[in-house]
């Protein structure tokens, strides 16, 4: 049952994340102290994998702007 809870947050948060570049863009900024453009290009890696009991993993999301990779490490 937690399983399929942290997995709903964990697609949640994936949505929004896609929702809107410059909200990431701010995010990112104001989380790393960083000053991307707020119209950068973001390129979204999601990762998966299954462990060795055949569970299914989804793994922290990794943002690749304007050609530069930034781990996000919300494991939800």
């Amino acid at each position: 049952m937690a399983n399929t809870i942290y997995q709903i947050y964990d697609k949640i948060f994936k949505k929004i994340l896609t929702l809107s570049s410059t909200a990431v863009v701010n995010l990112i900024n104001g989380l790393f102290d960083t000053d991307y453009p707020t119209d950068s290009t973001i390129t979204y890696h999601w990762t998966e994998f299954e462990d060795d009991e055949l569970k299914r993993v989804l793994a922290d999301t990794i943002l690749v702007i304007n050609g530069i990779h930034s781990e996000i490490g919300f494991n939800l």
